[in-house]
């Protein structure tokens, strides 16, 4: 049975019930405002699944309700590994990509992108392939440009929790547009690009991406 849109609710907040007042604001301000549940069944049902950027591990959490079979989360921010919930399909790592070793069958990059300098990218993204599967998937949630009222609410809110907050490690607001996005997917190596909008009824302009390896 679908886990649907309040029995999610109801799973974080019993995963997260203990976590510090402003975590759970911040968690629940992010489940009303990213498009998770749009974003749940392009994860391949039994997948082992690498959550680059996890964050608090809002996505790691629902995923593995019912899609995959284990999820490692990495995430470089030790205020919210310290406070981690515990799951057995779910491991939490404190670090950068570059500290998780073996493979996956899916990789996901979920609102981190845009704090990466440019320059950096497609070097993430081919580590990315590498870790890959034959056959595996590259999940990519990002915010599409294109979309000028939405990117530049973004944009205001961002700078907001950067100056105010501090609730995201990194600098910066570096957006791609799909076809830069679609561009770096090719020369990683991945096939079979598409991206689809996610944003509707969201103030913010959501969009994934999916690449496969062959």
């Amino acid at each position: 049975m679908p886990l649907g849109y309040f029995g999610a609710l109801r799973l974080l907040h019993n995963t997260f019930r203990n976590h510090p007042p402003g975590q759970r604001v911040h968690i629940l301000g992010r489940f009303f405002t990213a498009p998770f549940m749009r974003t749940l069944d392009v994860i391949p049902v039994g997948s082992r699944v690498l959550d680059i950027g996890s964050g608090h591990g809002t996505y790691p959490r629902l995923i593995a309700e019912e899609r995959a079979r284990e999820v490692i989360a990495v995430d470089p921010d030790i205020r919210k590994m310290l406070t981690a919930f515990k799951h057995p399909k779910v491991r939490f790592v404190c670090g950068f990509d570059d500290c998780i070793r073996g493979e996956f069958d899916v990789i996901v990059i979920y609102d981190v992108i845009y704090r990466l300098p440019p320059e950096e990218r497609d070097k993430l993204f081919k580590r990315i392939y590498d870790r890959v599967r034959p056959g595996g998937l590259f999940i990519l949630k990002d915010l599409d440009p294109s979309n000028r009222l939405k990117w530049t609410w973004s944009r205001i809110q961002e700078s907001i929790s950067d100056r105010f907050l501090g609730l995201t490690i990194g600098e910066g607001f570096f957006m791609d547009t799909r076809e830069q996005i679609a561009e770096r997917f090719r020369k990683a190596g991945f096939v079979k690009f598409e991206w689809k909008r996610v944003d509707f009824g969201y103030p913010h302009p959501h969009v994934i991406y999916t690449g496969r390896k062959e």
